[in-house]
């Protein structure tokens, strides 16, 4: 865990579940999800989390970094790589109106 993590904006895996827009059949996504996303990961990729008391948390940047790890994993630019010039202006402004 880098040492920095304690340092950014701390939010539960309950937090991080709601925050993410439902995928499937308007349902919304669980926070076993987020579980899994720390351990074993996703494509060699882990979310960095920190245990606090009997809480997980990890923090919206650590959230962003793992998304954009994801992203390069597959192969993708990622939103903001090609500075949004592919339509992902709304998107852009959806993630930042919810706080990413």
């Amino acid at each position: 865990m880098p040492s920095d993590l304690l340092n950014e904006t701390l939010v539960t895996f309950a937090e991080v579940a709601k925050r993410i827009p439902s995928r499937r059949r308007g349902r919304p996504v669980h926070i076993s999800s987020i579980h899994r996303y720390r351990s074993p990961g996703i494509d060699d990729v882990k979310l960095e989390a920190v245990r606090v008391g009997g809480t997980w948390m990890t923090s919206l940047e650590a959230f962003s970094r793992f998304c954009a790890a994801l992203t390069a994993a597959k192969g993708g630019s990622g939103i903001g790589a090609t500075g949004g010039s592919r339509g992902d202006d709304g998107a852009d402004r959806e993630l930042e109106s919810s706080g990413w």
